[in-house]
């Protein structure tokens, strides 16, 4: 295997240039001996592109190894990747000794780039604090595969499946190369024509294709005991809420067939513009309190008068409902007036017209949709915009919503549903009877990372160029995003933005990288933050156009270092959301700039006492913390001891990276 052939080139640089030669092959796969020695591993390794290492997890092996890797230190552009197997306990308890010897070797390989796969400038100890268990690979031990005469063996390959992807990984990008070096000049036509837009379901100009992007809980949203639908501002709540209101037909399509019968109202939000204000909700309080009215009794009316207003309701010519009609009738209905506003006071404390309202609820309403064999969803969002956080109104006026759900289901009033869409801190800090009821029966929204690539991809195939280029590489993607495995849509935008960040075994995959960076600390991810970050990294790239001394990556139409400005761009807008979203944070985010985003609890405290100490007011510094920690800004690492802030605010708010460990 040493022999010297002929000035530079070994044994194995021959042999292999002859079956290029000879056979052509895409890949070519060699099954090494155990151990290091003249014929074995060492040798091996040295002809090879990719080394798949697999090990039992012990110390034993876990020598061998590292012996194994001082020696290749030498060695470019040599991906190396482990497989652990078999390893007897896959438990959280079990791989904890499997991380511990992965992460002893990891920092045995040195790592080598070419210009697909530019140095991270961000790489720094804060990234590398804690490591996810999905950066190696592990095989169970499998008794069918133990006891078995032969193979493969049936239900186990989806292990395997995970190694064959890896070696295919240098082919793909071999492909990408290939098909974008067909288009020659046509590289900067199609990043030109790809379009991130925010997405904006009230925008009524968008594709209804790209209009709405179905995550893993829409199944859930659709049952009709769901009835509140939480989640942080900006994870999709008023998209959802609109998609049943501007987009029925749609909608209905998504559901297949499950919303079929189904009548969709705006009990309150953006979807109408007649519709009470701060102000009016203010007085609504105050003249409630001072009738003894209450807000279940509103919310009942208020709904009434939205089905009369939509002529979803139809009174009988009896002496029972004359009243009520007489104050329903010429109402304002294009702009909301005064005139709504009594109205609804006059039916939520006249104490004779409350039960005859509750009576056109429970009777009229729910029976007429009933022998129609339909339901009514009504819709509620916006609330937080409209209560403010303010004295006790917001508290009061949900809590009366909460309880008119709680008494129409007291009633068996089946054809009537309701979804109320409410930012997840608020609904936190609720407090009411019975609460505890609706356990089971709400959802929080949040973006699963296959949820969060089929939006990308949702988006850049609106670029007709960039269309036909996936459809080459990746076609089943395309074909139907919602059912394509997330392997496929990966596959799919390794065109726009390549496999991994930069050769090795510690480069992040780009997919992953994205999507962690856009995931707060509580595991709350932003879709209106992917279309910034994308949008930013489409900019940037077409700023190298006329560079022509700067090589363009061959293998992505997104550069890594375009990819890191799009993140900028995105962590700043998000930024100025949470500070809009929580004024009395401001002067501690504002006082975060130049910090590390890497602090002891001393540090953080030392930054909270400098803003004033009184930020959010009635809250000590413990409690504070575990605010922070809520609303998605920090994490406690364990390990470290110390606080971490999420990615998705650490450019905006100008801290640092890199860690001081």
């Amino acid at each position: 295997a040493t022999t010297i052939i002929d000035g530079n080139q070994s044994l194995w640089s021959v042999f292999k240039g002859e079956i290029q030669e000879q056979l052509k092959p895409d890949i070519l796969l060699v099954d090494s001996r155990t151990g290091i020695n003249q014929w074995g591993a060492l040798s091996l390794i040295q002809a090879a592109d990719e080394a798949i290492i697999f090990l039992f997890p012990n110390e034993q092996n876990k020598q061998g190894i590292e012996v194994l890797l001082q020696s290749l230190q030498s060695l470019n552009n040599l991906s190396i990747n482990f497989v652990f197997s078999p390893v007897p306990d896959i438990t959280e308890f079990g791989l904890s000794k499997v991380n511990e010897i992965w992460e002893s070797l990891r920092k045995k390989i040195k790592i080598a780039t070419n210009e697909n796969y530019e140095a991270d400038e961000d790489e720094s100890d804060l990234d590398n604090a804690q490591t996810l268990i999905e950066e190696f690979l592990v095989v169970p031990y499998l008794l069918p595969i133990a006891l078995a005469d032969s193979y493969p063996v049936q239900g186990s390959q989806d292990y395997y499946t995970k190694i064959a992807n890896l070696i295919d990984e240098k082919t793909d990008e071999v492909k990408r190369s290939t098909l974008l070096n067909t288009i020659d000049q046509g590289r900067w036509k199609i990043i030109k024509s790809l379009n991130f837009p925010g997405v904006n379901a009230a925008e009524p100009r968008q594709d209804r294709s790209i209009l709405f992007q179905k995550t893993t809980d829409f199944e859930r949203f659709l049952d009709d005991t769901t009835c509140l639908i939480r989640g942080r501002k900006g994870t999709g709540k008023t998209a959802l809420y609109l998609l049943f209101l501007k987009h029925k037909e749609f909608a209905q399509k998504l559901a297949r067939g499950r919303l079929d019968n189904t009548v969709f109202l705006s009990a309150h939000g953006t979807f109408q513009e007649s519709r009470p204000s701060r102000d009016e909700f203010q007085i609504i309080h105050k003249t409630l309190q001072q009738k003894s009215g209450t807000w279940e009794a509103f919310w009942r009316a208020y709904l009434l008068l939205r089905c009369y207003q939509e002529n979803l309701v139809k009174f009988p010519r009896l002496a029972k409902y004359g009243e009520l009609t007489k104050t329903l009738k010429n109402l304002p209905k294009e702009i909301w007036q005064s005139e709504n506003t009594h109205a609804l006071l006059e039916l939520s404390t006249n104490s004779q017209l409350r039960l005859i309202v509750k009576d056109a609820v429970n009777i009229l309403l729910n029976e007429q949709y009933r022998d129609n064999s339909q339901k009514m969803w009504f819709l509620y969002d916006d609330l937080d915009e409209d209560f403010p956080d303010a004295g006790e109104v917001r508290q009061q006026a949900l809590t009366g919503l909460f309880q008119l759900v709680q008494s129409c289901d007291a009633n068996r009033l089946t054809e009537i549903r309701f979804k109320i869409f409410l930012r997840e801190d608020i609904w936190n800090r609720l407090i009411f009877d019975n609460k505890s009821h609706l356990t089971g029966r709400d959802i929080l929204l949040q973006w699963t990372r296959i949820d969060f690539l089929r939006l990308a991809l949702r988006q850049a195939i609106q670029s007709k160029d960039f269309k036909n280029l996936v459809d080459k590489f990746s076609p089943v993607a395309v074909e139907s995003i919602d059912q394509a495995s997330e392997n496929a849509i990966d596959k799919a935008l390794e065109i726009l933005w390549g496999s991994r960040r930069r050769r090795g075994e510690k480069a992040k995959y780009v997919s992953r990288w994205v999507y962690e960076r856009l995931t707060d600390s509580s595991g709350t991810t932003f879709p209106r933050s992917l279309s910034i970050l994308l949008e930013g990294a489409k900019e940037h790239e077409l700023s190298y156009e006329e560079k022509l001394s700067i090589q363009s990556p061959t293998d992505r139409l997104l550069r890594s270092k375009s990819l890191e400005i799009g993140l900028k761009k995105a962590s700043e807008k998000r930024c100025e959301e949470i500070k809009e979203e929580y004024p009395d944070l401001t002067k501690f985010l504002d006082n975060l700039k130049g910090k590390s985003a890497f602090l002891s609890k001393e540090q953080l405290q030392e930054i909270w006492q400098d803003s004033g100490s009184n930020t959010l007011a009635n809250l000590d510094f413990e409690q504070f913390v575990s605010f922070l920690g809520k609303i998605g800004i920090i994490e406690w690492r364990e390990k470290e001891q110390r606080y971490k802030f999420a990615d998705i605010y650490v450019y905006g708010f100008e801290m640092e990276r890199r860690g001081t460990l």
